[in-house]
């Protein structure tokens, strides 16, 4: 009996819980929403972005799309990915599929942002490795519309143009840019110990053709780098959500990346190859390694 009664205490418990968070933003209106940050205008809409890749003749697939609102600010992000999770289990170790689901809402509040997803991991052979998580991220715009702190982040900048991010720890991004601002790459620093942990600084080249779209496309690659270290945000491809593809971080690059340059063994150079339509937009793009990204609009 009081076994039975502790449960159902914990079950309604949770249902409250439940019932709280999700009346959090009850009143919410996305369309009227105040808020400094203010997007990119002028550019045609992405409504979605595919990556696919073979990788030893198993194919992965990352696909999000988004919606936006009545000002042009990304309001939701639903993705699709086809990963192969490498584990050991019952005694030996090799990769196991992972279908995962994932939803991000944004919230203008003001100077605030918060941004609540959920994520669901899903493995066809073994369902009893299967998980289900959701949670909130926050962070603040500064009077220019920038993100001054996210989620583990703060950020310093020239006015919009971002140059350095601190992660709660210790590490230091610092960004590279080249010609028109092009995100270059970054350098990753430990303060605690002043050492240099990694020099991506001229990592990534960048066509000469202008990104018409309201999407940086380098901050989706993951030349910026910092964007990983947000918890819920464990690789590039399979982020649950976006900062700088939406200019959140400020300015971005102009010109449609091209990724690393890869050497083959007779010293013949190739970086990624970008399809346009006769306007000059980006329908698709293959880098060196093969890792292709579709892209369609609104």
């Amino acid at each position: 009996m009081i076994k039975r009664f502790i449960n159902l205490a914990i079950l309604v418990f949770c249902v409250s819980f439940a019932a709280c968070d999700n009346n959090e933003y009850s009143g919410y209106d996305a369309d009227s929403a105040e808020s400094p940050y203010k997007p990119v205008e002028g550019r045609r809409m992405v409504a979605a972005v595919k990556t696919t890749n073979n990788i030893d003749g198993r194919d992965y697939s990352w696909e999000h799309t988004f919606s936006y609102d009545n000002k042009g600010r990304i309001k939701e992000i639903n993705s699709k990915i086809v990963h192969h999770h490498y584990k050991e289990a019952f005694g030996y170790s090799r990769y196991y599929k992972c279908n995962i689901t994932s939803k991000a809402n944004y919230y203008y509040l003001g100077e605030a942002l918060d941004v609540v997803y959920s994520v669901e991991r899903e493995y066809p052979e073994y369902p009893d490795w299967n998980t289900a998580v959701n949670g909130k991220d926050e962070g603040r715009f500064n009077a220019n519309g920038v993100l001054g702190k996210y989620s583990v982040l703060d950020f310093e900048y020239s006015t919009t143009s971002l140059y350095s991010a601190f992660v709660d720890g210790g590490r230091r991004y610092d960004i590279a840019r080249g010609r028109g601002g092009d995100v270059t790459g970054f350098k990753l620093y430990d303060e605690l110990a002043d050492t240099l942990m990694l020099d991506y600084a001229d990592r990534y080249e960048f066509s000469f053709d202008k990104n018409k779209t309201n999407f940086d496309f380098s901050g989706y690659f993951g030349y910026w780098g910092f964007e990983n270290e947000i918890p819920i945000n464990s690789s590039i491809y399979y982020a649950t959500y976006q900062l700088a593809a939406f200019g959140m971080l400020g300015s971005g690059s102009q010109n449609l990346p091209l990724g690393v340059i890869v050497t083959d063994d007779n010293g013949v150079e190739t970086t990624g190859k970008w399809e346009l339509d006769s306007e000059g937009y980006p329908l698709s793009f293959v880098d060196a390694s093969g890792r292709k990204t579709v892209v369609t609009y609104q």
